[in-house]
């Protein structure tokens, strides 16, 4: 057996194979090393694409929440001058040189009567959830509080629409002492003053005008700390994409 393949090596020297076996294992090495190189390019492009998904999504999101953040701050506002008038309504009840001031009792009647509510935009967070490429977010922490953000605005929600609840059921008690045209500066200005006088004091002095404003002091304290809480996640949210955005360029 050893003698027959040494014949055989022996022939194929003598013709000049070798040459050509080497110039064919040359040819099988450049080959694979080639599709070595597509490959790794086309994982690199599949890669970068990825990265650019992520940016995208991530230059999205930003945008977004700083005008959630915009949003928010404008409610956080009024819903604050809302505290601050329930809780002077709740002081002043038997104050007599407050009682007979009707332009102060009005303003804060009307401070009183705001309802704000946070509506925020989260088409894009949607999308990213929708389409998977929230996954392609390298920090961890980002992730979780964009998967969590829907949860605590839900949670901020139900405490406004409680408070607004608490402000629709006093309108009857309201109407009874005071004439809309009178508190509503919107009305004031286009339909002047109502022909027919307003009792403030009556009101302020009125038990369920006062169950009133101390629910609504209540509920809108409470609204105001869940939307404080989203808040903070909202800017946590932009620093943390914006971090990631800069690491990825």
């Amino acid at each position: 057996m050893i003698t027959f393949f040494r014949k055989i090596r022996r022939t194929l020297l003598s013709k000049g194979r070798i040459g050509y076996l080497k110039y064919a294992f040359g040819e099988i090495v450049l080959v694979v090393i080639g599709i070595l190189i597509a490959l790794a390019i086309n994982d690199w492009n599949e890669h970068r694409k990825g990265i650019d998904r992520k940016n995208a999504l991530l230059t999205s999101i930003q945008r977004e929440f700083t005008q959630n953040l915009q949003q928010l701050d404008t409610v956080l506002r009024y819903d604050d001058l809302v505290v601050r008038s329930s809780y002077e309504f709740l002081k002043i009840s038997h104050t007599d040189s407050i009682l007979n001031d009707a332009d102060y009792i009005r303003n804060l009647l009307q401070n009183t009567s705001w309802t704000w509510t946070f509506d925020p935009q989260n088409g894009a967070l949607q999308s990213g959830i929708s389409s998977g490429e929230i996954n392609l977010i390298i920090n961890e922490d980002l992730t979780n509080m964009l998967f969590s953000w829907k949860d605590l605005v839900a949670d901020a929600r139900e405490d406004e629409l409680r408070s607004l609840d608490t402000r629709l059921a006093a309108k009857p008690v309201i109407e009874k002492y005071v004439r809309n045209v009178d508190y509503r500066s919107t009305d004031r200005t286009e339909m002047g003053k109502s022909k027919f006088s307003s009792d403030y004091r009556g009101l302020v002095q009125d038990p369920l005008f006062e169950d009133y404003i101390s629910d609504r002091y209540s509920r809108m304290t409470d609204a105001v700390n869940e939307l404080k809480s989203v808040r903070e996640l909202n800017l946590k949210i932009i620093q943390l994409a914006e971090e990631e955005l800069s690491e990825s360029k």
